[in-house]
């Protein structure tokens, strides 16, 4: 029979077969484990909680389950008997493409019906950060192609041993490999269940569907590769492996594709263009340039340009940078420190082209740049370059800070422009991109800027730097405004628009300046100059706080986030206690997080003061302190509290998930009443307020690192021991 013919054949079949249904069901089903007891993203913002997290737990469990259903209906002509009579009719080789090929359809078919039925769900808890193309697009990436995956593995593995229990052992060996600690942080060797470590909402990155669909079409070539192979494993004519291994070979097509499939597969692999295949550590050296004078000598360029052309689509980035060395004669070898990502088109001198060299060396995911400058002429140096920004390898896969996405685009250091390590002076910079995308060079506003008429944008601005150390671009909005006689510039993603207006935000900002300047003391970030409050996407992993500038997570504004009762009794209360973070936290006092002690205790409390402030004692008593004491009574009656021996007898997954409540519950509802309770021993609010305040102007005395303020600290400020704060 034609294959075409078997493939209609075998699709017809598996419509009836009870066994497929219920798979298709359970896969169905599989995602609802994802917005609970399967949670596999690490991201906060709602786009994980709610396509992430239910994507890949509908795609790792749905993968077995097609695995499982593949080796069945593999086995079953064997397990019948009727493999006999089959084998007469047709090649056996034909047969099992078509199976096969029937198998992945209805996997297909099943991933459309998750999209379908998760839909409605998933938009109306994203709202307006909802994008149909951005949840399609995960179901596509990540659940279709890993089940495919997944089913040409066990078909294969079933293929060669011909054993259902010798299949199962392989496919498992395969799977728990994914599972390991050895393929934990890794995007590549994770093949069943994908790695996806944050998502952002109002800034979409498709950095990680980028990466998605890379390593799926490894694994998808590999496990095609070893199919193919498989297939010249099929028994016939009652024969062994052996013997059928020998007559399948006789079909050259079939090893050469398999290996042609393999090879592709390790090809990619090797030279993925993500991650700088560099030291996986940061290298303290790197930090450092120490020139020496017989080397090379530090010279002052005229004027330093670079010139960018960003294409989101793509990820993709192509610039030309120009040093004017017309004064300079000297000559020498020059070296520049460029991204790994980054190739190197030309280097010219004086008009002429200049011969160059990269050694390979890779310190911290920027690769050096070897050329000479002849000596007695002067003239212009112009660097042309191209290429995906790459990872560094010690910041994989945690932190995605250099990246080109659609709606967002963050680059820094030798991301922007390569950075010659001997060259003094200033530079400006030209940059090309949508027009709707707002820029910021060195966390300032690009404001001039020259319309393309082709969707596009040329901005230019001045930075103090050889090479900008920070460029950000995003779809944003900026309110400005003041408070007493410090400006405030509130950039956010226009996404937010509404949450913003909605919540009033901006009279939350005021109120708690206003009340934090008054009662702790003034920021001191604001300096001289504006203070700039920008929001910025998740995916880059951490925060910055400087003068005159302070970054903050998209989370803040997030509908989930604003929701949260244990910041505040509504959104604008909450959005208040992320910003009373300015004073308590990375951006002001670091504390050390301890069992009862940590920033958010400090940061809750000052909430319930301003809550107390504007609306009156009796509205903080309602949504403060008796929501804070109902959550401490509950936490004291739990068994598992109250008994903490038994509690380090349970499984590790069950009592991490303790630990996570007990430790919001310490942190959000304890600690603030201790500190209510310190307040009413060391003499009342304005005592407090003291104390707080000089907390607050010692600052400087603590980091986070090698010296955080502590409970032991805050006990010594107030005069009192661990004893006076119990709880009773």
């Amino acid at each position: 029979m034609r294959l075409i013919s078997l493939y209609r054949v075998e699709f017809k079949r598996l419509v009836f077969s009870k066994v497929l249904w219920i798979i298709m069901a359970l896969c169905l089903c599989a995602p609802l484990l994802g917005y609970s007891v399967f949670a596999m993203s690490f991201s906060e913002v709602m786009s994980g909680k709610y396509i992430a997290n239910p994507v890949l737990a509908g795609t790792t469990i749905g993968a077995v389950l097609w695995a499982v259903f593949t080796v069945i209906e593999s086995d079953r002509l064997h397990r019948t008997g009727t493999d006999v009579i089959t084998d007469s009719i047709g090649s056996p080789i034909r047969l099992c493409i078509a199976r096969t090929a029937a198998i992945l359809t209805f996997s297909m078919l099943t991933t459309f019906l998750c999209i379908l039925i998760y839909l409605p769900y998933t938009a109306d808890k994203l709202e307006y950060l909802f994008s149909l193309s951005f949840y399609i697009e995960n179901f596509l990436v990540f659940m279709m192609f890993t089940w495919f995956v997944s089913i040409l593995f066990a078909e294969a593995f079933y293929q060669i041993t011909r054993r259902i229990e010798i299949a199962a052992m392989l496919y498992a060996a395969l799977s728990y490999f994914s599972f390991s600690k050895f393929a934990s942080d890794d995007y590549f060797m994770r093949w069943v269940n994908p790695l996806v470590i944050a998502y952002s909402d109002g800034f979409p990155s498709i950095w990680p569907l980028r990466v998605g669909v890379y390593t799926r079409m490894i694994w998808f070539l590999l496990a095609a590769g070893v199919w193919l192979f498989a297939l010249l494993c099929i028994r016939r004519y009652q024969k062994n492996l052996v013997c059928s291994f020998i007559r399948g070979f006789k079909k050259l097509y079939i090893p050469v594709l398999s290996a042609v499939f393999i090879l592709m597969g390790a090809l990619l692999w090797i030279k993925q263009p993500f991650v700088d295949h560099g030291a996986e550590e940061y290298i303290d050296e790197g930090e450092v340039v120490v020139v020496d004078e017989e080397e090379g000598e530090f010279i002052e360029a005229d004027s330093i340009k670079h010139s960018l052309v960003l294409e989101p689509l793509t990820g993709r980035l192509s610039g030309k940078s120009e040093y004017d060395y017309s004064h300079y004669t000297g000559g020498g070898e020059r070296k520049m420190m460029i991204n790994t990502g980054y190739k190197i088109a030309s280097v010219t001198y004086a008009g002429e082209a200049l011969p160059f060299k990269m050694p390979g060396d890779i310190i911290n995911g920027e690769q050096s740049v070897l050329f000479t400058l002849p000596k007695g002429k002067g003239g212009v140096l112009t660097i042309e370059f191209e290429g995906f920004p790459a990872m560094a390898r010690y910041q994989y896969p945690y932190l995605v800070y250099d990246s080109i996405d659609k709606e967002y685009i963050s680059l820094s250091n030798a991301c922007i422009a390569p950075g010659d390590l001997e060259t003094l002076g200033k530079s400006t910079i030209s940059v090309t991109l949508p027009e709707k995308l707002i820029p910021f060079l060195d966390y300032e506003p690009m404001n001039d800027f020259v319309d393309n008429h082709d969707g596009t944008r040329t901005w230019t601005a001045e930075s103090d730097l050889t090479c900008p150390m920070s460029f950000r671009a995003g779809d944003y909005k900026t309110e400005k405004f003041s408070v007493g006689d410090m400006g405030i510039d509130f950039v956010y993603g226009k996404k937010y628009e509404k949450t913003v207006k909605d919540n009033n935000v901006e009279q939350a900002i005021i109120d708690v300046f206003d009340y934090c300047i008054k009662h702790y003391g003034k920021s001191s970030y604001a300096g001289d100059k504006r203070l700039t409050l920008q929001q910025i996407s998740i995916m880059a992993m951490g925060g910055h706080a400087w003068e005159g500038y302070s970054e903050w997570f998209e989370v803040v504004l997030s509908p989930e986030t604003l929701s949260d009762l244990r910041k505040g009794a509504n959104a604008t209360e909450v959005f208040i206690h992320e910003m009373v973070h300015q004073w308590w936290g990375s951006y002001g006092l670091e504390c050390k997080e301890e069992e009862l002690w940590s920033t958010e205790g400090l940061t809750a409390y000052s909430t319930y003061r301003i809550a107390k402030e504007k609306y009156g004692e009796l509205y903080a008593k309602k949504y403060y302190l008796d929501i804070w004491k109902e959550a401490v009574d509950r936490q004291n009656r739990e068994f598992y509290y109250r008994y903490p021996k038994y509690l380090k007898k349970l499984p590790k997954k069950y009592r991490a998930t303790l630990n996570e409540q007990n430790e919001g519950t310490n942190w959000y509802c304890r600690m603030p009443l201790m500190i209510k309770k310190a307040e009413e021993l060391v003499g009342g609010e304005e005592k407090m307020d003291e104390i707080l305040r000089s907390m607050y102007e010692k600052r400087s005395e603590y980091d986070s690192y090698s010296n955080p303020f502590t409970y032991q600290d805050f006990l010594d400020a107030c005069g009192l021991t661990e004893e006076d704060l119990n709880l009773e």
